[in-house]
């Protein structure tokens, strides 16, 4: 029985942490030096606090036309993108970096749907055909995600109980992390060659900085609504929705780079925490639903899930309300000010 908890411990454990560090690794170097990267939030000495999570994201530089410097960004996240597909599909490197490379693509997708709604006009053909070739993209991936998500967070909470991680009733395991298939990663290349011929800014179409800051703002104003509203009775589906709409919103902020005042680097982080809480709160919920009825062990890790999941869901909604509390206004006009300027 020892024997068997080790391997299945051997195979699960992979905490978000060292996956972030593994798809760290799996950037290029040339990346870092990119003039545009964003810097590292453990950096003690830049002027630009940023976090770990939007190291080396390449950003729109507001010195140079809207349609210039959104084609070098999106050049560099679907380049991104491949480089985490192509790493999962890679079987000489160890799970973690496999799993780490999928986790890298799904967070370079989102960052091209949150650039999706701030370009729209710069594609206005493929708008639509963008948004579904990137959810096709995104749900390739999402079944060796989930798994790798289930799995780190049933070690936590079987770390926090103090129990080892033992085996179901029917001798299999709660969860598992497995590499992504050939298929998966076909499929994934392929909806991502389609987003790129979609969001190809077509050089007749307008887009100006004016746009691109009206985009930010109507996207702020709705995520400020969202937080200041009553959660009591929101259901999975809306708090979903509210983790997407945060994410998207603090992708759009990283990406935006100097269009946007330093001191409002505070209000990205934390719509980045709220949206990682309610995230977090979905995968808890996911997994109650897969161990409650299982073992008495079971049940217990799925009362302490529980737990969790209403403190993360507490957690966003603080969050949320303090990086909200800007007007869409506010913020638009302090945008197009700096973009005056530069």
């Amino acid at each position: 029985m020892n024997q068997q908890v080790k391997n299945i411990r051997e195979t699960q454990t992979l905490l978000p942490r060292q996956a972030l560090k593994a798809a760290d690794r799996l950037r290029t170097p040339s990346e870092s030096s990119q003039p545009n990267s964003v810097v590292d939030a453990n950096s003690e000495n830049e002027k630009s606090p940023e976090s770990s999570i939007d190291r080396l994201i390449v950003r729109l530089d507001c010195t140079q036309s809207a349609r210039v410097t959104a084609r070098i960004v999106l050049a560099a996240e679907f380049a991104s993108v491949r480089r985490g597909i192509m790493a999962g599909a890679n079987e000489t490197l160890s799970l973690e970096e496999r799993l780490a490379g999928v986790h890298q693509a799904r967070r370079g997708l989102k960052r091209l749907q949150a650039m999706r709604n701030l370009l729209q006009s710069g594609f206005p053909h493929g708008r639509e055909l963008a948004r579904s070739a990137i959810r096709a993209a995104k749900a390739s991936l999402a079944e060796t995600r989930q798994r790798d998500a289930l799995a780190s967070l049933l070690e936590e909470l079987c770390a926090l109980r103090g129990q080892p991680l033992t085996l179901s009733a029917d001798g299999t395991a709660h969860a598992s992390q497995v590499a992504p298939s050939a298929k998966v990663i076909c499929d994934a290349l392929a909806f991502v060659a389609s987003v790129e011929r979609t969001m190809h800014l077509s050089s007749g179409a307008p887009l100006d900085w004016y746009e691109v800051t009206q985009q930010f703002s109507k996207r702020w104003r709705n995520a400020r609504t969202l937080a200041h509203r009553p959660w009591l009775g929101l259901g999975e589906s809306d708090l979903h929705d509210l983790r997407k709409k945060f994410q998207r919103l603090a992708d759009q902020m990283a990406v935006l780079g100097d269009c946007i005042a330093s001191r409002r680097y505070a209000n990205r982080d934390r719509l980045r925490s709220a949206a990682e809480n309610l995230g977090r709160a979905r995968d808890l919920a996911l997994l109650v639903d897969k161990i409650e009825g299982t073992t008495a062990e079971g049940r217990a890790l799925a009362k302490r899930a529980l737990e969790l999941r209403s403190k993360a869901i507490r957690s966003a909604r603080q969050q949320s309300r303090l990086a909200l509390t800007a007007t869409a206004s506010q913020m638009s006009r302090m945008m197009n000010q700096r973009i005056d300027r530069s």
